[in-house]
């Protein structure tokens, strides 16, 4: 028999516990005495909060909901902070991306550089300009920050303020008039080395035969690894893309079809590239296509024939399985670690370097502008002694 009473008392319970859940942002514990304590928003006061001291957990829960729920809906507005704020701000820019990476990103940011610092306590509609400035030019200072973090550890700031904008807390976001000098302020950051970004010619030729040995010698439990490694040589395919490319991409005999990923944080493949011009046409070249037969040619063999490419299992090869043959590779050739996106990087170097179109370049690469590829991709693949004849023979005539 089910106590109808007691139900309802749970009920009960749950909806007060939520109450105090998304209203009280303050800690609430146990003094030495016994009592338990805790502080409500008090705008009298000179510090903006009230201690409460009760001799229970329970009475203190009881006094917490009396509180809220006697609350007028302009005083709840003004308890809003950034840290009672940032959790509904989060779950509303989830539901605007497919990335789970980036809303972990935001989260990674919001712990490092929000979390204990007093700017999220303070009621959001007491920001003002001058709160803000002084926030944003500590953190540039106390984290030197290139201008690239600082904008995406200040998107939390910018966003959730301009949510608080629409959910009516303030009529206009004070941090959008905060400037910042960039030129004196972000650190600078000095492009890499090339040969930290790109693999040579000769350490391509190196990594090719090395490939071929593991695949002639079946020393992978993945057995297609290696000549998915090759393929990423010829194609430039981002590492997640790589491993679920499907013989059904070959929509044409010279270009494959990039339209589906897996992704790194759930496993989950996905119908649908990184970016919107993630999803594209990359041409296939002779190696290429040898590549798709002999990765046929041994499904075939081992009776493992299905729609993925590389896999001899019927699932996609794991991304680890790929990127550890890269590791394994860069030792036996005594050169610095590089992984599966510096392959990446050496293959859109080199259609650079052979004048191909910039466009043409961005779109084979998944790039929304030129600027990217020029920016992130564009690195010489010679060695030193190379590069030194080229300049000789530039200035020849």
């Amino acid at each position: 028999m089910i106590n109808t009473d007691d139900v309802l008392e749970k009920m009960k319970q749950k909806e007060r516990e939520s109450l105090i859940a998304s209203c009280h942002s303050y800690k609430i514990w146990q003094s030495t005495d016994g009592r338990w304590r805790t502080y409500i928003a008090d705008d009298s006061n000179p510090h903006g909060r009230k201690l409460v001291i009760k001799t229970s957990k329970k009475t203190l829960a009881e006094f917490l909901i009396d509180h809220y729920q006697a609350e007028s809906e302009a005083d709840k507005m003004k308890r809003y902070t950034l840290r009672t704020l940032y959790p509904k701000w989060k779950e509303y820019k989830r539901l605007h991306t497919t990335a789970e990476t980036y809303i972990m990103r935001i989260d990674t940011d919001w712990k490092t550089y929000y979390m204990g610092t007093e700017i999220i306590d303070i009621p959001i509609q007491k920001l003002d300009k001058l709160t803000l400035d002084n926030w944003a030019h500590q953190l540039i200072k106390d984290h030197d920050m290139t201008k690239n973090q600082y904008f995406n550890v200040t998107v939390i700031m910018r966003q959730a303020l301009h949510y608080a904008v629409d959910s009516e807390i303030i009529e206009v976001s004070p941090f959008d008039a905060v400037k910042i000098d960039g030129k004196r302020l972000f650190r600078k950051v000095k492009k890499k080395p090339d040969y930290t970004q790109v693999f040579t010619k000769e350490e391509a030729k190196l990594m090719s035969e090395l490939a071929w040995e593991d695949y002639h010698n079946h020393v992978k439990v993945y057995d297609l690894a290696p000549i998915a490694l090759l393929f990423q040589m010829q194609t430039g395919l981002r590492i997640g893309e790589l491993v679920t490319v499907k013989f059904s991409d070959i929509e044409s005999p010279d270009y494959l079809h990039v339209q589906r990923m897996i992704r790194r944080d759930t496993k989950e493949i996905v119908e649908h590239p990184k970016t919107e011009c993630g999803d594209r046409y990359v041409p296939l070249t002779s190696e290429a296509k040898a590549l798709i037969e002999t990765a046929r040619a041994r499904q075939q063999e081992l009776h493992a024939e299905n729609e993925y490419i590389f896999s001899i299992n019927g699932k996609p090869p794991t991304e680890r399985s790929i990127a550890s043959l890269y590791t394994k590779y860069c030792k036996k050739m005594g050169i610095i670690q590089k992984s599966s996106h510096k392959t990446r990087k050496t293959f859109i170097s080199k259609l650079i370097d052979g004048k191909v179109s910039i466009n043409t370049v961005r779109m084979v690469a998944g790039h929304s502008s030129e600027r990217t590829t020029l920016r992130n991709y564009a690195f010489d693949c010679s060695t030193e002694t190379e590069k030194l004849q080229k300049i000789r023979d530039a200035l020849k005539n």
